[in-house]
């Protein structure tokens, strides 16, 4: 039986985000705290509806509660893994206009002063931390899309994006990350703890995961690293490979039926050109390293439905 997994995060997270959002409406949670919260809702809905087959949820709609069903590509119940990979830090994505929002912008700021939130000074305001006590904090990234050419009012420096007119301190930036698009997308929402979560769709989500298993497999064979830093490397790739398996045993059939259509508008970029590459090279066939990383965590049918869906995204 699944098991709910103690969340010290929530507390730091659920009341930000509610700040945020409603500043922010169009901001998105991603990362592996999203695959959490997520993973975290499957297991406590089939509970509260004392399900055994984990498909059952419940939907909170306002004060009236709809009973339906979810199904998902991976039942829960047949995971050989089932409890969640718990996570230290929040990845949020901000769309462009939130970027170039000089009143958002201020807005969004104050709420992150209010919540405790400090701009890390390496990484000067698209990253932020909230020291919870000794030796222990929360951190958090706002990723954005690149901005195209036309968009006059923005302009990326050193991989920040930020606005083309200087805002001042009180505001944030977004780390340029190309792995985001078409997160705007069929974006997926649901309750959970009362809290409306929303994440990017399935294949924006498994872009990021395979570029991000990527890079970390290739830093993990640089020989001018360190042993020790390598092998980090290695445990961070290991962990990205499983979390593309999870992204797609937890995709919903609502997800399924909108994948078509986010696969249709990015398959042309250099980004899905790439997650390709990565998965022809990791996850093609049983003997390739992702594969062999991420296989023993899944049934053997249930690890051919996921590698088989991603070969029919990324062929």
């Amino acid at each position: 039986m699944s098991e709910i997994v103690t969340d010290e995060m929530w507390p730091h997270f659920a009341p930000l985000w509610t700040d945020l959002r409603q500043i922010a409406p169009g901001l998105l949670l991603a990362g592996g705290y999203a695959l959490f919260l997520k993973q975290q809702w499957l297991v406590s809905q089939s509970r509260f509806l004392g399900a055994e087959d984990g498909d059952s949820v419940v939907t909170e709609r306002g004060d009236k509660l709809i009973v339906g069903w979810v199904r998902t590509l991976v039942p829960i119940h047949q995971w050989k893994d089932q409890r969640p990979r718990v996570t230290k830090d929040f990845d949020f994505i901000a769309n462009l206009d939130l970027i170039a929002s000089p009143e958002e912008q201020r807005q969004l700021y104050a709420a992150l002063e209010k919540h405790g939130f400090e701009v890390v000074p390496a990484n000067a305001r698209w990253q932020f931390e909230k020291k919870v006590s000794a030796g222990h904090s929360v951190v958090l990234d706002f990723h954005a899309p690149s901005p195209p050419e036309e968009r006059a009012d923005l302009r990326v420096e050193s991989r920040r994006v930020k606005p083309k007119r200087s805002l001042g301190q009180n505001v944030i930036h977004g780390r340029e990350n190309p792995e985001v698009i078409g997160f705007e997308l069929h974006p997926f929402p649901f309750i959970y703890e009362k809290v409306e979560i929303v994440l990017p769709n399935p294949v924006t989500l498994a872009l990021m995961k395979l570029i991000a298993m990527r890079d970390r497999r290739l830093a993990s064979r640089d020989s001018s690293l360190s042993p020790e830093k390598r092998q980090e490397e290695d445990l961070q790739a290991r962990k990205h490979a499983e979390d593309v398996c999870r992204v797609m045993a937890m995709m919903t059939r609502e997800e399924s039926d909108t994948a078509s259509g986010v696969l249709d508008a990015v398959r042309k970029s250099p980004v899905f050109e790439a997650a390709t590459a990565a998965f022809l090279e990791f996850f093609k066939t049983d003997e390739d390293w992702g594969s062999q990383a991420a296989t023993g965590r899944w049934q053997v049918d249930d690890f051919q439905i996921i590698r088989s869906t991603l070969a029919a995204w990324f062929r």
